[in-house]
């Protein structure tokens, strides 16, 4: 069978994979033979050398051979779970497995396994609440084992092994994708080598090798595609209809506030990108509520204002509408027709939508996925606005820029991104960024706080609702899940509304309703019909409620730093005092205190980012799989600066002497590759 496939095979046809297993890998993004080879692991275990239980240290992940001595149960949040007993040759531990039932099947006295985690010490003893597991007889040898992200129903061992099968039949297939003189200058050895020491190092030493090796090769082939964008859309000459700016003086003196001088910074900075023959690609970044949307807008006036439309697009229909209701405000009195589009707007309406703006009559429109479907023709489009933007594929965004000719571009984020991680994502794009907040915003407080301590929150929140405020309870889940000890908004709103505050209404808000129900229970909230909202991270962004005061996040340990300085940008909107209460998980441990320590000390978005870039990597800030590029495998990315910078230099290097013999074939056939073509797609190019 191997001598049939190849990496471009379908994986299911890969022995011992079959339906159920392929559709599992599936979810992991292993389509192809080859996508194993390119998965590469979150982690490593180093079986080489075991721990003892005696010698467990307070927090600090290990792995333990331990044989189960006994099953009991423990009693949390009105229910039992299981309790499991362990020991090894020096001593013995606890594991409290918060809703992990099924762990009561597979870990049964007499059992040997490997158990793998961050020992707290409670009674004398190691107790872990958070850990991994391995039977016994799934390591046949010591050595440095793969850790893989994992879906429900496939385990390490089955990864491994499939890992395993397709470097040892298919290894020879990888191919280097990079210029033989880039590689000699080096001294890179053949990828395929550095691609099997990073799913099975035979040591440390080997692992960083081969980890910095390839992560050059990635972002040198994303500098690539950068440099070979931006040198072919400096090419291109946009006709540009000089604007007199009568529109947006009209807009400045109808506002009843001043602009801050970091907003008028960033707007000249666009002005003069649109004074220039190429097309804009600028990226605004800076915290909630620093004013992004009101120098986006002045942008689009100038362009529409010159014959233009513009197309601002959002990624949930909340935000989109937000924006409608906010530029209607904005724009109040003026002569713009501003529209809105998303899938919840069908029939008639949609129809009358579509005709007015091929008119050209619609100058604004605003939407989410709806404004690239096909049906979808602009008169003009010569703006494109995208909000929120690493939360949209490439392609998606892609299919936004061809709707119109070359059309200028505006990139908004209000997460805010470290200059290192800027420059590999959006390496085609000018940075601005938005360091100052308008006057008028209220202080927020933050206070980290112990479950044990959470009738002070309870208390909070009834005296800012009887002074009439409003607030947030955000939790990591819809509903329970048997496979997690997560807490669910769904299960946590019938607790708040019967047992803590019977006598205050609360709406239930998460990303299973329809557009239609969150759009009415947000309405409700902002006409203060709600005194309290039950979320999920759906009201991350999107969500301008000036009288909400307090922000209460359950288990706050298991949020990105980044996520929750977005939540909590939530309040604090409307000059009044505001609390943001972030209430841990009762097992965290110190490190988890340490690192939510940072958002009571700061509100600076960027020191967050920067802190939060080192801990979670840059998956957790900008989308897994949604940015367009390889995944990084480096956990600390600021080891990655120099690289980064080097290999920028290199792909500037290149195409400037593009036509030198040792560059001009290879670059033949990377512009061909599926890398550069959907790159290419996302940068109009």
């Amino acid at each position: 069978m191997p001598g049939l496939l190849t990496i471009y095979d379908d994986v299911r046809y890969v022995k011992g994979v079959g339906p159920s297993v392929a559709e599992k890998l599936d979810k992991l993004g292993i389509e192809k033979v080859g996508d194993l080879l390119d998965y590469y692991p979150r982690d490593y275990e180093d079986r080489r050398t075991i721990a003892v239980l005696n010698d467990a240290k307070n927090g600090q992940r290990a792995t333990f051979r331990v044989t189960v001595t006994g099953q009991s149960t423990f009693y949390y949040r009105g229910k039992h779970h299981p309790k499991i007993t362990v020991r090894d040759t020096s001593g013995s531990a606890i594991l409290y497995c918060f809703n992990r039932q099924f762990l009561t099947n597979i870990l049964k006295p007499g059992v040997n396994f490997y158990l793998i985690g961050a020992p707290s010490r409670k009674y004398g003893m190691p107790t872990f609440a958070q850990f991994d597991y391995e039977l016994d007889t799934e390591t046949h040898e010591p050595g440095i084992l793969p850790v893989y992200r994992l879906t429900a129903g496939l385990s390490q061992k089955t990864l491994r092994k499939l890992t395993a099968f397709a470097l040892e039949h298919f290894g020879s297939a990888i191919e280097d994708d990079i210029p033989v003189a880039v590689k000699r200058g080096y001294g890179f050895k053949d990828r395929r080598e550095y691609v099997k020491f990073i799913h099975f190092p035979p040591d440390m030493i080997q692992l960083r090798r081969a980890k910095e090796a390839i992560s050059y090769q990635e972002f040198f082939k994303y500098q690539l595609v950068v440099a070979l964008i931006k040198s072919k859309m400096s090419l291109i000459e946009k006709k540009r209809p000089k604007a007199q700016g009568r529109l947006k003086q009209e807009f400045l003196g109808n506002l009843t506030f001043s602009l801050t001088t970091a907003q008028k910074r960033v707007f000249a900075e666009i002005e003069a990108d649109m004074k220039r023959p190429s097309p804009m690609n600028r990226l605004i970044q800076g915290d909630v509520g620093c004013g992004k949307t009101v120098v986006s807008l002045m942008a689009a006036l100038d362009t529409i204002e010159s014959g233009g439309q513009v197309a601002l697009m959002a990624p949930t229909e909340l935000l989109a509408r937000q924006h409608f209701n906010t530029i209607r405000s904005l724009l109040s009195g003026m002569e713009i027709e501003v529209d809105f589009l998303t899938g919840s707007v069908r029939g008639a309406q949609r129809s009358e939508v579509l005709q007015v703006l091929k008119s050209g009559r619609i100058c604004i429109l605003i939407g989410t996925h709806a404004l690239f479907s096909g049906d979808v023709v602009f008169n003009n489009l010569s703006l494109a606005v995208i909000d929120e933007q690493h939360k949209f594929g490439v392609i998606q965004r892609g299919k936004l820029r061809e709707k119109g000719n070359h059309p200028d571009c505006i990139v908004m984020s209000a997460t805010p991104i470290p200059r290192t991680l800027s420059m590999t994502l959006y390496g085609d794009l000018d940075v601005s960024i938005i360091d100052e907040m308008p006057p008028g915003r209220g202080t927020v407080h933050t206070e980290i706080v112990r479950q044990a301590q959470s009738h002070r929150v309870y208390e909070k929140v009834a005296e800012q609702i009887e002074e009439g405020r409003q607030a947030f309870f955000i939790y990591p889940l819809i509903e329970e899940s048997s496979a997690t000890d997560l807490k669910n908004a769904v299960e946590s709103y019938e607790y708040l509304k019967k047992e803590i505050f019977p006598d205050y209404r609360i709406g239930l808000l998460h990303g299973r309703l329809s557009e239609e129900e969150k759009s009415a229970v947000m309405t409700a909230f902002e006409n203060g019909e709600y005194d309290i909202i039950v979320s999920t991270t759906v009201i991350e962004v999107g969500i301008d409620v000036p009288n909400a005061t307090v922000m209460v996040i359950e288990q706050a340990e298991r949020f990105g730093l980044s996520n929750i300085h977005q939540l909590r940008g939530r309040i604090g909107r409307g000059g009044h005092t505001s609390y943001c209460f972030l209430i841990p998980d009762r097992s965290t441990g110190m490190e988890s205190f340490t690192r939510l320590r940072i958002l009571k000390d700061t509100q600076d978005g960027f020191k967050i980012a920067e802190y939060d870039l080192k801990l979670r990597g840059p998956g957790e800030l900008v989308g897994r799989r949604q940015h367009g590029i390889p995944e990084f495998i480096i956990e600390n990315f600021e080891v990655n600066t120099r690289l980064i910078y080097r290999a920028q230099k290199d792909a500037k290097r290149i195409v400037e002497n593009r036509d030198a013999p040792e560059f001009s074939e290879y670059l033949k056939r990377f512009v061909n590759s599926t890398a550069y073509k959907r790159a290419a797609l996302f940068y109009g190019g």
